[in-house]
């Protein structure tokens, strides 16, 4: 885990607890319906949160992730309803079960290049609703507004600085770096591209080649379920297409397919310069992390 993945976990902690404490020191003033409040916005909220980022963390076991996230989101419901009432007790745990789930199941399904964009949004909106939960206790307790809530546009001013500054801090998943999962990039010597596919990546998963060259594209497949590769949107000509595997649709991609272990090719001539996506076509592989950019030079 990287500083701002480190930031995340902490200030989600630090105001889960602050939240928690003044619920308990303050039990004997808050209503019960303002204690089923603080109950099931905080076991959402750090639900949603830890869901979301054991979900990425944890990408491709959705039970674990779904499992931890439940439990983050249900104990911090769980401890703020505790001082209040069972009803809140109640929230709390449905809502941090409710929160947790979705989070996780959020952090499965993003496209690895919008990990980073969704935490940090995320993470902003986890900022306000955590600002807005701590005003509501000081107004049900003390009766009292503080400076930072006479004027909203203050407020809003004040999260969008640290979205901001947040913002500056680098990628906060590793894999997130280029959008590539941190892979290296790659020019095969000579016309031989040699790609090698996994569950879920590619490897390498940017490369190089000559315009107006013939290409040799080799997918060979080290996984235990089949794969295959096809170029979007690159202009070839003289292709020799690869016919072993059809999902029904005709396009001029290029396309390659490969069953567990085989190793299969497919040549042609790029004729275009540019940068073009290729990604295996199979039901969530592409969401899974296997995507990535060949250059035509």
């Amino acid at each position: 885990m990287v500083t701002p993945l480190y930031l995340i976990l902490v200030t989600i902690l630090l105001l889960s607890g602050i939240a928690v404490g003044k619920t308990v020191y303050y039990k004997k003033k808050v209503t019960c319906m303002t204690g089923m409040m603080i109950a099931m916005t905080l076991g959402m909220s750090v639900g949603l949160m830890m869901g979301l980022i054991l979900g990425i963390l944890f990408s491709g076991n959705l039970f674990l992730s779904t499992v931890l996230g439940m439990l983050a989101g249900m104990v911090v419901g769980f401890l703020a309803g505790v001082p209040i009432s069972i009803m809140a007790v109640l929230d709390g745990l449905l809502s941090g079960l409710m929160g947790g789930m979705m989070g996780a199941m959020l952090g499965e399904m993003i496209a690895p290049e919008y990990r980073d964009a969704i935490v940090k949004i995320m993470f902003t909106l986890f900022l306000a609703t955590m600002v807005l939960l701590l005003y509501m206790i000081q107004k049900e307790v003390k009766r009292s507004e503080t400076p930072l809530f006479r004027n909203p546009l203050l407020t809003v001013a004040l999260l969008g600085l640290i979205f901001v500054a947040f913002n500056q801090l680098g990628p906060i998943f590793p894999q997130t770096i280029s959008g590539q999962q941190g892979h290296s990039e790659h020019n095969e010597e000579g016309n031989n591209l040699r790609i090698k596919a996994d569950e879920f990546t590619f490897s390498p998963n940017k490369t190089k080649i000559q315009v107006g060259e013939r290409v040799t594209l080799s997918l060979e497949n080290n996984g235990e379920i089949q794969h295959d590769l096809e170029i979007i949107n690159l202009t070839v000509e003289e292709a020799e297409k690869n016919k072993t595997h059809d999902h029904g649709e005709e396009n001029d991609n290029i396309h390659v397919h490969a069953a567990p272990g085989e190793e299969k090719s497919v040549s042609f001539v790029p004729v275009e310069s540019g940068t073009y996506r290729f990604i295996c076509t199979l039901p969530g592989h592409q969401e899974s992390g296997m995507f990535g950019t060949i250059k035509v030079s």
